[in-house]
């Protein structure tokens, strides 16, 4: 077996089991990202090298220990393969014949809309409420040129709105927020934004709610030492951090829900309702929540036909073991059956398309009519 191949089964193993397997898959990643980077280090381009055309594409991620560097790693795993990679054998990972991927780190997701926009990166992944405002020209953007020529691949995968409380803290509902030590986010953190979005939709500002703006973890520590009520993270479920103070049980987990959701899912397209089951976290009940997308873009500009196939690569059934999307879908019967794997893409691929806050670029656009996802006009 060739080292392409033995590197993807050896990441295809490791997401199968995503928490137990995460040391392990963020290894072969990184083996794998070696591996592009030493056939090309400098911006991408198309070549021809021995009669075979390569094509190398960046996608901006954020910092390399955040999880929207391990999204990338996975991206760059289902669209990739090497000239060298051999054929595609049945039901296994087959990506774009001659493509090259490579995950590069960033700030996060705004400086990834400008790095798409201004062409420094081919593509990136970006949370939906940042694209809003790249596409509005509001919050960091604000006083810019909207950032118009953006588009979208697909929407990788929701991101559920965890509002954490200190289990002394007696909150149990968003009302009871008033009066409390509340954190939103790092400073310059999409997450903020959505907190705000959210308080307000409740009527709570800093007139009524002591604001602070620190990252999870440190957010976290406070909490535990007594100096904070609650924080908003916004992160697929289970997060690991929400897991571990649940699993110590110092926390509760508090819906949003009920009337004033309704009205800025209506208000906000990007986001969505949400539900996070009781088994997601342990000691912890059932709740209702708001969820946000965390979507694959590129430049309007982009080749047609390779961001067609790159989007085509994503539902290959070969390689749904590593779309992210894929962890929060219901498991597939343990005996092969076609129908149910079918029933499955299609949900992956209409979920894909779902709640975007940007244009579909036509290459991707093509491929969703082309499978029945959108209509033909």
């Amino acid at each position: 077996m060739d080292l392409w191949s033995s590197l993807m089964n050896r990441m295809r193993e490791a997401v199968k089991h995503p928490l137990a397997g995460w040391a392990i898959g963020g290894a072969v990643a990184v083996l794998i990202a070696g591996f592009l980077a030493l056939l090309y280090e400098r911006a991408p381009v198309a070549l021809d090298e021995g009669g075979e055309k390569i094509t190398f594409i960046r996608i901006g991620a954020g910092a390399s220990d955040s999880p929207y560097f391990g999204l990338g790693r996975r991206l760059a795993a289902i669209i990739s393969r090497p000239p060298d990679a051999g054929p595609c054998e049945p039901a296994s990972p087959c990506g774009v014949e001659g493509l090259v991927a490579v995950v590069k780190s960033s700030a996060g997701s705004v400086a990834n809309v400008r790095a798409v926009s201004a062409g420094h990166f081919e593509s990136a992944l970006v949370r939906s409420t940042t694209l809003v405002e790249a596409w509005r020209a509001s919050g960091p953007f604000g006083g810019e040129r909207r950032l118009a020529n953006l588009r979208a691949i697909a929407g990788i995968r929701r991101e559920a709105v965890h509002l954490v409380a200190s289990r002394g803290a007696n909150i149990r509902s968003m009302a009871d927020l008033a009066g409390k030590r509340v954190s939103l986010g790092g400073k310059g953190s999409g997450t903020a934004d959505v907190a705000l979005a959210i308080l307000r939709g409740y009527g709570l500002t800093a007139k009524n709610v002591e604001l602070f703006r620190e990252d999870p973890e440190r957010a976290s520590d406070m909490m535990l030492h007594g100096q904070l009520d609650a924080f908003f993270l916004i992160a697929a479920v289970p997060d690991p951090l929400v897991a571990d103070l649940a699993a110590r049980g110092t926390i509760d987990l508090v819906p949003i829900d009920g009337e004033a959701t309704a009205r800025l899912i209506e208000s906000h397209g990007e986001l969505s309702a949400a539900h996070i089951e009781g088994e997601a976290y342990r000691f912890m009940p059932a709740l209702d929540t708001l969820a946000l997308g965390a979507v694959w873009i590129c430049n309007a500009n982009a080749d047609s036909a390779v961001v067609h196939d790159m989007t085509k690569a994503l539902f290959e059934p070969g390689n749904r073991e590593f779309l992210p999307a894929a962890d929060e879908a219901p498991p597939l019967p343990k005996k092969h059956d076609k129908a149910a794997e079918e029933a499955l893409r299609r949900q992956l691929m209409a979920e894909a398309v779902a709640n975007l806050p940007i244009p579909l670029h036509p290459g991707a656009a093509r491929f969703y009519r082309e499978e029945g996802v959108l209509p033909e006009k």
